[in-house]
């Protein structure tokens, strides 16, 4: 009879992570639990892969709302494991994961890439059994953490797990003769994002009148557009994102899952934000696929990108730079499979 392993699912980011695991595990006849959050499109993408989860919170407004939301988490998330009697508890940045699980006097692996959420640090390490992160990753968390040579998002892009659809991206790219440019904004709603500058409206327009000099330009936002660029947002389907990012030109944008996303695909991209992190620094630094700029670097941001979107050799140098990356890195998926193994054959 195999394991249970129960996944706690609190960002749309962690569907992507998890979900080759989880279809490994339930073929391997591992029994499998996912809890979710309801936040963005995280419901829409579990339900869209055909994992079967259980909702137990909506994310919580402001920080009173979120600091109620983790204590209401807690205790459906503990419900939920007294039933269920898993052998091992896994989460991405998640408490639940770690304070539920030594609860029940269980394993757990909280994969931890993100640097700004010192809160959650806080919270869930004095319970966690271990603490993974890329070898990038800036910060020293203690004796529970372990690193290895990857990035979440190779959990997913990496070649064993995912192949470009050229007739998937064109259902949402229509861009003729022209270069294309997708541009990302997020919802800066979380506890980490308070109190940091950001683009203003204003520069979001000025950035995409530069870019459409050059380039055919697509938006994707979980924020409020202004109205001078609503025109310009497009709705793309589940992981469709991925095939759309493959066959961009450049991304542009306030999202460093989605610039690291590209730039392990070989697409460059510009990464917008004062505090960085550690996978877009080297993403940046070692490979010249994620170019980082602070919000009010916009001069700088407006001459990489014409310098970007002015290149005929961006295909060549992003297929040798994909390579590059690939080369040095592991297939995360795999990792996390046999991290979950070890914990469990002790």
């Amino acid at each position: 009879m195999g394991m249970k392993v129960l996944f706690d699912v609190f960002h749309p980011a962690d569907v992507h992570f998890f979900k080759n695991v989880i279809r490994a595990l339930v073929q391997r006849g591992d029994e499998v639990l996912v809890t979710s959050r309801d936040k963005d499109i995280a419901l829409k993408l579990l339900t869209q892969l055909g994992i079967e989860h259980s909702e137990i919170s909506k994310k919580g407004k402001g920080l009173a709302g979120l600091l109620a939301e983790l204590i209401i988490r807690d205790f459906k998330f503990l419900k939920i494991a007294r039933n269920f009697k898993p052998d091992i508890y896994l989460g991405n940045n998640s408490p639940n994961v770690a304070h539920v699980a030594w609860l029940m006097r269980r394993p757990s692996i909280i994969f931890e890439d993100t640097e700004i959420h010192r809160f959650n640090h806080k919270v869930y390490y004095p319970f966690v059994t271990e603490v993974h992160s890329p070898d990038c990753y800036r910060l020293d968390l203690g004796r529970k953490q372990k690193k290895y040579p990857g990035y979440h998002c190779l959990a997913y892009l990496h070649p064993n797990h995912f192949t470009p659809d050229p007739d998937i991206a064109r259902k949402y790219l229509k861009k003729e003769d022209k270069k294309t440019v997708l541009i990302r904004f997020v919802d800066w709603s979380s506890i980490h994002d308070m109190r940091v500058n950001r683009l203003s409206e204003r520069v979001k327009i000025d950035i995409v009148k530069k870019l459409q000099q050059y380039a055919s330009v697509f938006i994707s936002s979980e924020d409020k557009l202004p109205s001078d660029l609503e025109s310009l947002r497009i709705y793309v389907f589940g992981d469709d994102i991925h095939h759309v990012l493959y066959y961009s030109d450049m991304v542009i944008g306030d999202s460093a899952t989605m610039c690291s996303e590209a730039a392990v695909l070989g697409v460059p991209s510009i990464y917008i934000d004062e505090r960085g992190r550690g996978y877009t620094d080297e993403l940046d630094k070692k490979y010249g696929r994620c170019f980082n700029f602070r919000p009010n670097q916009i001069e700088a941001i407006l001459s990489k990108s014409t310098e970007l979107l002015t290149s005929d050799n961006r295909l060549e140098n992003g297929e040798e730079r994909r390579n590059r990356i690939l080369s040095d890195k592991i297939d995360v998926a795999d990792y996390q499979i046999k991290q979950i193994d070890r914990l469990t054959s002790k």
